[in-house]
Formats: structure tokens, C-alpha cells, sequence
């Protein structure tokens, strides 16, 4: 925020203060913004925005208000633009995206402080090496340091100040949307509200007590969710339906059926989402308001599996129940690391040797014959022959003795083989 205003004219730019020095300016304008912008980005997301390191559309608004507030910032200190003359414009974007985010104020302000205090240590250690080597009498370097000082958090007085104004007003717009209430409603209930009043109800228009099936969408921001719900909505015959933004680029979505969802009904889901095209995470059915926030979360723990399995492997749509095994056992990772060890020996090397042949046992198992894996595998019967051969030698038992033992040591190393 900034600072009380002197004559009804803010603080920060009562009057121009005295220039840098020509070879602070100098020094000032050898500094590799691009390095600086990236070691600013890495502290803020450390320090204020922490769950969001993975929202790729969320970094790239950070980066760009970060690159923007350096490059004015180095022009105020090499005396090219005066400080009043800055205007922002990716800044306050990135407010306005904090604001749509429901993120508190307190950690926007706390980036612009961590921001710009490594700002200022890149910029006053350069100004100690550059008095050091062009040998400046000591009075003089530290009439430099202080004026460098003054003026980059001058700058950051300015800019935050606009900053703060540019969320409050973005933030007041939000809470006047119905849309944005019914977003609040719905992060109350995930929080544990054990009911909401008739009136919020008629706000959230969803039927609370229905069946729920919940979709993550993790590629799909919320305005396109909402074209795909009208779709599933459509294929399925579910009744209502709630589009909830994750971020800027996860969605979440709700189908509701006040009279249960049937297994035909759920494959049609499957297939519309199929059809579609995009990558879906499924939770099974479940009921009331306990189940609304139930269905999430399954749904969540599938998109977690499918992390670790790898977007480029998994499955476009995964359900609940294809990997339900793989969500239990890895409640434990070490544990079940130990288990894949144990179970699958050397075949669990990441060596294209074991995993051909790991490969080949997998199809072998789900497919039931040597006639079908080979036919599933492109491969002569002969080679599915050998490759079991060999994997039983390296098992050093019958493939038969652990036969379900060695299905599920494959699934997980599946999973965790990605993540490592």
C-alpha cells in the first residue's frame, strides 16, 4: 500500500529525488533481466503461491507482471522514465487473476515483498562490485547504495499501491457475480459446511441430495467445461449439473441424477467424454452432500494416479474403478516400491530389456493365451514364448506360482516408474 500522502500528492512521488550516479546507472542497465525475472518467480511461488506451482497458465501471468515490473523498474533506475510516468499493464492483469482465484491479498502483498527484496539484493551486490572495482571512496558508494535503495522501493510503493487498488476493484466486481457466489458456496461445501440456507440453494441450483458422478477435467479451463457439460448433460440424461473452476486451467465438474446413476449411464459418460476428446478423471456414484464432496475427491485421486502414470501413457479418460487398485496401494509409496521389488526382481529394472518383458507378461495375463498376446503385440508366437521363458527365469518361479501377486506389482510400476 502506499505510503500517506504529503499535500494530497502520494509519497512515493511528492517530487523527483536525486539521480543515481552515472555508473550506478550503468551498472544498473547490465543486469540480465531474464535470469532476475526467473529467481524472482521461483521465491514468490515458494512463498505466496505455493499450491499453484503446477498451473502452468497461473506461472506464465507471474512471469510476465514480474519481466514488465523489471524492465520499468530498470528504466527508473537508469534515469529513462520517471517514476510517475510508469504504467503497468501485466500487473494488474495478474491482480485481476488473483482476484478471480479468491487468492487473499495478504499473499499478493507478500510477493511484491519478496519480489522486489531480491530485486534489490541483485541490484546493491552489483553496486558493491562495480564501487569495489572502479575503487569509489566508501562515502560515495554508500550515498549510492542508500539512493539505489530509495528508489527501488520507491517503485515498489508505486506499483503495489496500483496493484492493491486494481484487486480490491476486480475483487468487488467478482462478489457481485452470481457466478463467483456460487463459486464461494461451493468451496464452503468442500470445506466440510454441513448445509447451506434455501436461499444460497437457490443460488447454487444443484440438487444437493442427488447421485453425483464428478469429472476433473485437467486440461479444460472452466469456460470450455461449460461447453462440455451441455454434451454430457445430453449423452447421459443426467439432470443437473456444476462447473467449478480448480484453477485457471482445471475444472471440475458435477453431473447430478436425483434418481441413481445406472452402469449404462456411467459408459455413456465414458464415451461422450471419449468422443469429445478431452482428459477426464472420473469418481464412481455417489450420494447426497457427503457424496458431492466424496465424488471430488475420488475424482482428484484418479487425476493424481494419472500424474504419476504420465499424461502421455494414461488413458484420455480414466475412471474410478480402472485404477482404484493402484489409488489404495500407493496410499504407501515406499511400501509399495518394496513390493514391486520383491515381486518382479530384476524385471523391475528401467532397462528396455525388462520392459519388454514386462510387457509381454502384462498381455499375456490380461489376455489369457500366448496366440492372443502375440496377436495384441504384433509379434511372432514364438517371441511371446521366449520373452515369458526368459521373464520366469529372471522371477526365478513359475509365472503361474504369483500369478495375481505379479499383476499388481506390474500396475504399480506402471505408476511408479513415472513418478520416480
Amino acid at each position: 500500500m502506499a505510503r500517506p500522502a504529503v499535500g494530497g500528492v502520494p509519497a512515493t512521488v511528492a517530487g523527483p529525488r536525486e539521480p543515481l550516479a552515472p555508473w550506478v546507472r550503468e551498472m544498473a542497465a547490465a543486469v540480465d533481466l531474464e535470469e532476475l525475472a526467473e529467481r524472482v518467480v521461483v521465491t514468490d511461488i515458494a512463498v505466496a503461491f505455493p499450491r499453484l506451482s503446477d498451473d502452468a497458465e497461473f506461472v506464465a501471468h507471474l512471469r510476465a507482471s514480474v519481466r514488465e515490473n523489471l524492465l520499468a523498474l530498470q528504466q527508473v533506475l537508469c534515469g529513462r522514465l520517471a517514476l510517475a510516468q510508469v504504467r503497468l499493464t501485466q500487473p494488474l492483469e495478474f491482480a485481476r487473476v488473483q482476484a478471480r482465484l479468491r487468492i487473499p491479498q495478504t499473499a499478493l502483498q507478500r510477493s511484491y515483498r519478496v519480489g522486489f527484496s531480491t530485486m534489490w539484493q541483485e541490484w546493491s551486490q552489483r553496486l558493491c562490485a562495480a564501487a569495489e572495482a572502479g575503487d569509489v571512496p566508501r562515502e560515495e558508494a554508500l550515498h549510492a547504495l542508500t539512493r539505489l535503495t530509495a528508489t527501488i522501493f520507491d517503485y515498489q510503493d508505486h506499483v503495489a499501491s496500483q496493484v492493491a487498488e486494481q484487486y480490491a476493484r476486480a475483487d468487488e466486481a467478482l462478489g457481485r457475480s452470481r457466478a463467483h457466489v456460487r463459486q464461494g458456496l461451493v468451496r464452503e461445501i468442500l470445506r466440510g459446511a454441513p448445509s447451506l440456507p434455501p436461499s444460497d440453494l437457490l443460488i447454487l441450483d444443484y440438487d444437493l441430495e442427488a447421485d453425483h458422478v464428478a469429472v476433473v477435467l485437467p486440461a479444460t479451463a472452466e469456460g470450455a467445461a461449460i461447453q462440455v457439460t451441455i454434451g454430457l448433460r445430453g449423452a447421459t440424461g443426467a439432470r443437473q449439473s456444476l462447473v467449478h473452476p480448480l484453477d485457471l486451467s482445471r475444472t471440475a465438474v458435477w453431473l447430478g441424477c436425483p434418481t441413481g446413476w445406472s452402469r449404462p449411464a456411467v459408459r455413456r459418460l465414458r464415451e461422450a467424454l471419449t468422443a469429445v476428446g478431452v482428459e477426464a478423471s472420473l469418481g464412481g456414484p455417489r450420494s447426497g452432500l457427503a457424496g458431492f464432496r466424496d465424488a471430488l475427491e475420488q475424482a482428484q485421486s484418479v487425476e493424481r494416479v494419472r500424474a504419476a502414470w504420465g499424461r502421455g501413457d494414461a488413458p484420455r479418460v480414466l475412471e474410478h474403478s480402472d485404477v482404484a487398485l493402484e489409488i489404495l496401494l500407493l496410499r504407501d509409496p515406499e511400501r509399495a516400491r518394496g513390493f514391486v521389488r520383491a515381486e518382479l526382481g530384476p524385471l523391475a529394472e528401467d532397462t528396455p530389456e525388462a520392459a519388454r518383458l514386462r510387457e509381454t507378461l502384462e498381455a499375456s495375463f490380461r489376455l489369457g493365451t500366448h496366440v492372443a498376446a502375440a496377436e495384441h503385440l504384433r509379434l511372432h508366437e514364438h517371441t511371446v514364448r521366449n520373452r515369458l521363458h526368459r521373464a520366469e527365469e529372471h522371477l526365478g518361479r513359475p509365472m503361474a506360482q504369483r500369478r495375481t501377486e505379479l499383476q499388481v506389482a506390474l500396475r504399480l510400476l506402471r505408476v511408479l516408474g513415472a513418478a520416480s
